[in-house]
């Protein structure tokens, strides 16, 4: 029989942000990882677990990958008291967790193979009544540069889809206040999706309502069979004839809610504006990031008015502030001036030198032209006060 592993979680203060899919939590700046014991490696004197599989991260298979992902950018990052937690997976499903060890590994450092898997090194135990007292003196050892994961495509096209995603919710939504279903096919042609981005879409916004407590909009997405895919039941574990007959039922009962391009008629004064401007800085700082850097976050966000220098994307949850070349975070470098605000692709570039934007000019590597052309040779924009 699967053993639950939330309630340990629990007790050591670190609990699931979402229990279905147990990856791993975070609170401050301690992380706890759940990782499988057939991960587990000894050699060279030396053991560690493997925290990422490449054909994971490709595959794209469960919702607690975005999740996992995070957890190890912030570990290499540095500043991270972070430890391991190694079950043993049901045989059965290879998936739910039959045991898990009441012992935490604390890891020393990260590291990456030439296959692109994340292996986590560790060298000793601690106990449960010990972690707390452990965790306040614990790092573990930052990696150099930026976390080298082969995620660069999934990173662009997330950006991309997550500009869509109010737009499709709002479809979804009246989708279901028709009592109807609709066909994946309509779903990537409506906007021009693929199949890796259009499970990466059902992925996020079956997240939002779950989050929101609303039933799953993404039932209501079915195949030539009129059923959800098997990966809605992976993802989801819900049913999704039953989740469709709650989407009916709650949206039926909700109001209307305002479409994403509607506009109020409303005049726009000084004081609307600065609470527009503070509302959309709150859905930009409440991206998950790691703490210290929350003061860089914002001042970089006002400094180019909530808009990215290169593409003026505005949606606060596709931006991110990025430290420009050769301004290293650790070293104290985290005032307005050593940041640029990015929409999350063009970061990623960025930080790949694939994008160069030295004499206020968008230059990008000719290897992704073809995808960025329109924007090869726009203007950066650069805040009055920032001379560089």
């Amino acid at each position: 029989m699967a053993k639950n592993i939330s309630p340990f979680f629990e007790e050591l203060g670190v609990p699931f942000k979402a229990p279905r899919w147990p990856w791993g939590a975070a609170k401050g700046n301690v992380i706890v990882l759940r990782v499988w014991a057939d991960d587990y490696w000894s050699r060279n004197g030396e053991r560690g677990v493997a925290v990422l599989h490449q054909q994971t991260l490709m595959e794209n298979q469960s919702a607690g990958l975005g999740e996992r992902v995070r957890h190890l950018q912030a570990i290499w990052e540095g500043g991270i008291a972070a430890y391991l937690v190694i079950a043993t997976a049901d045989d059965s499903t290879n998936t739910s967790i039959k045991s898990f060890r009441e012992d935490l590994f604390p890891i020393d450092r990260l590291s990456v193979d030439a296959e692109g898997t994340v292996h986590a090194h560790y060298s000793h135990l601690v106990t449960p009544s010990e972690f707390r007292t452990h965790a306040e003196s614990h790092r573990t050892v930052p990696g150099e540069g930026t976390l080298p994961v082969n995620d660069s495509a999934t990173d662009l096209d997330v950006a991309t889809v997550n500009q869509k995603l109010p737009h499709m919710r709002e479809w979804l939504i009246s989708v279901a206040r028709s009592r109807g279903t609709a066909s994946y096919r309509d779903m990537m042609q409506r906007y021009g999706l693929w199949m890796g981005t259009l499970f990466t879409s059902l992925k996020l916004l079956g997240e939002e309502c779950l989050g929101a407590g609303e039933p799953i909009l993404s039932s209501l997405l079915v195949n030539e069979a009129g059923k959800c895919s098997v990966g809605f039941f992976k993802l989801f574990t819900v049913n999704d004839r039953t989740e469709r007959r709650r989407c009916y039922t709650y949206w039926a009962e909700s109001a209307p809610t305002v479409a994403p391009n509607a506009v109020k008629s409303e005049p726009i004064t000084e004081d609307t504006a600065e609470k527009q401007r503070d509302v959309l800085c709150a859905r930009f700082m409440n991206v998950e990031v790691r703490t210290q850097q929350a003061a860089f976050r914002r001042a970089v966000y006002l400094a180019y008015q909530g808009r990215c220098a290169v593409s003026g994307c505005d949606i606060p949850e596709a931006l991110e502030a990025a430290h420009k070349q050769g301004r290293v975070w650790r070293e104290g470098h985290n005032n307005a001036e050593d940041g640029i605000l990015l929409r999350r692709d063009l970061h990623t570039l960025y930080d790949r030198k694939l994008l160069d934007i030295d004499g206020g000019v968008a230059v990008f590597d000719t290897g992704v032209q073809h995808h960025y052309g329109d924007l090869n040779g726009a203007d950066v924009f650069c805040p009055v006060s920032d001379g560089t």
